[in-house]
């Protein structure tokens, strides 16, 4: 096979225009807000003093929780009753009975914030669930 070096040139008007359109869309960007409403309130989840009340909430199912944030920052995550399918998935280990059905739920990395704790949660119950 024979090939032919037919050298370059600049693409017409029309075909740049064209391309340039589709990269940076049809008109100005524009700026989109952050969420002003925090995940845990989203999630109706209630307030009072240091400590949240709530479920912990996914497609499979939903928990009773709470979560204390501590002097200093600290937050500690509670959960009420694991089910079996926690039980016996592989983050099992990062619950410490507390007593009276409550679970202490350890956590590798310190949240920042309730918010992203309780997430942090409920992906891991989904996983339980998935595995």
């Amino acid at each position: 096979m024979r090939v032919k070096d037919l050298g370059t040139r600049p693409a017409p008007a029309a075909i740049r225009q064209f391309f340039s359109r589709m990269v940076r869309g049809r008109g100005p960007a524009i700026p989109i807000k952050r969420r002003v409403i925090p995940y845990w309130q989203e999630q109706s989840w209630t307030h009072q003093d240091n400590k949240y009340y709530g479920k912990y909430q996914t497609k499979y199912a939903a928990f009773v929780g709470h979560a204390v944030q501590r002097p200093g920052g600290r937050i500690d995550f509670y959960l009420y009753m694991p089910s079996r399918e926690i039980q016996r998935g592989s983050h099992w280990p990062c619950f410490q009975h507390q007593g009276n059905d409550w679970y202490f739920v350890h956590m590798a990395r310190r949240p920042k914030d309730v918010s992203s704790g309780i997430l942090a949660i409920e992906r891991l119950i989904t996983e339980a669930y998935e595995s």
